[in-house]
């Protein structure tokens, strides 16, 4: 039996399907998922208005159009539906607000997905259809986003109690548009509310899915962030700043343009404490104002002077805690993504303190004894417990962190060569692991010193990999097994349409050198997923197993962050 026509019930003329689905807010896609290509029907444009491009051809792009906490991705649904497809696919259906060109819509998004050769979802079909606006008060946003400055101190204090034991550094961007006087006396009051509406929207559009925004005394928006290594702080406030300066804003009384000025302040490294943090970031604020526009200020240690006393004293702490074994190791699994069984352990610096037995975590101390020119001795503290350990497991796999001092001390290396030649094939079962920074000082000497670390049959890791120091050039040169992708970049998976975009580039980068990937920060499935299914070959992150203190008559303690 033939399908009935779609007619007028005016003149009996055939109805075009692409009206009548506009008409109803519908539109069909089908999205490639091995490859992420997404097509649209060919009312697209007319259902889903001006979004940007990349939106329209990603799948995971559209995904980051998602409002946060609004419900579950087009992604999520697909890989958490837990169906098998028979032939016939997978229903999946969900519902989530997004962000389309400025309306904030509540979509239905339904479809079947279709298994591919590897077992994982291959391809999907399915409709979009918009329900209706946004409510101003349904998401929540600008009550969660407006606070003063006590409720600002409160709110950073949480953090840093969720990351900091984790070992995450916590950064506090202050941030404050250039001359807001001026544009007010120019503008008047109701337009200048718009510019820092705007403002906010434009900051909020290239934050990371965890991170936090929050306005407090008018001119001022204080941006948390969580995981982000110190060397790229000031990249990510020149992202923000990039974003408010990168087109004039429409007001309605005439087109403004809106310069960010950024101070910054990070913990552990300056303080864990958030009053003294948030009055660090106003301080380096200051300090931005009274440079070039779109400018953006780190505070330093430069206010905090150790007497001469403290410095000796916690000399003599820490050669203290080297002499009476208070130096140990904390093991983080590294795991095969695929099957996510244990492939290595990484070693991690504890140092225990007191009577209380608290243990120091290496993203405290390491900064510490690095300036005291004490870390040579730690690493080779550390290299010795983990050649102790290889040698009584000989199942044990390990990597341990090299810091450049030590990578460029003979003595280190010479502990090196005698630890491994001591106990045959050890050294095969040994990753060492050094960082993207100390590879551009001198890169022909690193990649000798490597060299000779690889011909003992160690194999070698850079590790926080993607912060851009190192040239291909350089990295061919490099006897390179292993790069560990920078957490701040996997940890963004979810919201970050660009990360997503350099993550894979990594990973693509890594299987034309012909060697594995470890993503570190993994803390959730969505991430391992896409990981996963773009070829990184190992996970690393809460997700699959955090770091356990380690003793040699006991053997794993406990967590340890």
């Amino acid at each position: 039996m033939p399908a009935p026509s779609i007619l007028s019930s005016r003149d009996d003329t055939i109805v075009d399907p692409r009206s009548l689905l506009s008409s109803i807010g519908e539109v069909v896609y089908s999205w490639d998922i091995a490859s992420d290509g997404l097509t649209w029907g060919p009312n697209a444009a007319e259902v889903l208005g001006a979004i940007p491009d990349a939106a329209m051809s990603r799948g995971l792009a559209f995904a980051g159009l998602v409002e946060p906490g609004s419900g579950r991705s087009r992604y999520d649904a697909i890989f958490s539906s837990g169906g098998q497809d028979h032939g016939e696919g997978v229903v999946y259906r969900t519902r989530y607000a997004a962000d389309l060109g400025g309306r904030k819509m509540w979509i239905e998004d339904a479809g079947r997905w279709f298994v591919g050769i590897d077992g994982h979802p291959a391809s999907a079909r399915g409709v979009l259809r918009l329900e209706r606006s946004v409510g101003p008060d349904e998401l929540g946003v600008q009550n969660r986003d407006v606070c003063d400055r006590s409720s600002l101190v409160e709110r950073l204090e949480t953090v840093l109690q969720e990351h900091l034991p984790a070992e995450r550094p916590v950064v506090v961007l202050v941030a404050a548009i250039d001359e807001l006087a001026r544009l007010n006396d120019d503008f008047g009051h109701e337009a200048t509310d718009e510019i820092i509406g705007v403002v906010q929207e434009r900051l909020r559009s290239v934050m990371r899915r965890r991170d936090h925004l929050v306005r407090y005394s008018g001119n001022r928006f204080a941006i948390l962030l969580t995981g982000c290594p110190q060397n790229q702080v000031e990249a990510a406030a020149r992202r923000f700043i990039k974003a408010v300066a990168q087109a004039a804003i429409e007001t309605a009384r005439g087109i403004a343009l809106a310069r960010l000025r950024v101070g910054a302040a990070v913990a552990p490294e300056l303080s864990r404490h958030a009053g003294a943090l948030v009055s660090a970031a106003e301080n380096a604020l200051a300090g931005a104002k009274a440079g070039a526009v779109d400018s953006a200020v780190i505070a330093r240690h430069r206010e905090i002077r150790e007497p001469s006393s403290d410095q000796q004293g916690f000399d003599i702490q820490a050669i203290a805690a080297l002499n009476e074994r208070r130096v140990t190791l904390a093991l983080q699994p590294v795991v095969r993504a695929k099957s996510r069984e244990v492939a290595f352990h990484e070693a991690l610096l504890r140092v225990g303190h007191g009577p209380e037995g608290l243990f120091f975590a290496a993203a405290e101390l390491v900064p510490l004894l690095e300036r005291r020119g004490l870390v040579r001795l730690f690493d080779h503290r550390v290299l010795e417990l983990a050649v102790d350990m290889l040698a009584a497991d000989p199942g044990m796999t390990l990597s341990i962190n090299v810091s450049p001092r030590s990578l460029g001390d003979p003595e280190w290396l010479d502990a090196f060569m005698a630890c491994t030649r001591q106990f045959g094939g050890l050294a095969g079962r040994l990753v060492v692991e050094v960082t993207e920074t100390a590879t551009i000082d001198d890169p022909a000497r690193v990649a000798r010193l490597l060299t000779r670390l690889k011909d003992q049959g160690a194999r070698i890791a850079i590790d926080d990999f993607g912060a851009g120091h190192t040239s291909l050039r350089h990295l061919r040169a490099f006897p390179i097994d292993i790069l560990k992708l920078d957490g701040a970049f996997t940890q963004n998976l979810r919201r970050s349409t660009d990360d997503r975009f350099y993550v894979r580039t990594l990973i693509d980068l890594a299987r034309h050198l012909m060697v594995e990937t470890v993503a570190e920060w993994v803390d959730d499935e969505l991430q391992a997923n896409m990981l996963c299914d773009w070829g990184v070959t190992y996970l690393q992150g809460h997700l699959v197993g955090k770091a356990e203190l380690w003793r040699p008559d006991e053997g794993p303690l406990r967590a340890a962050g």
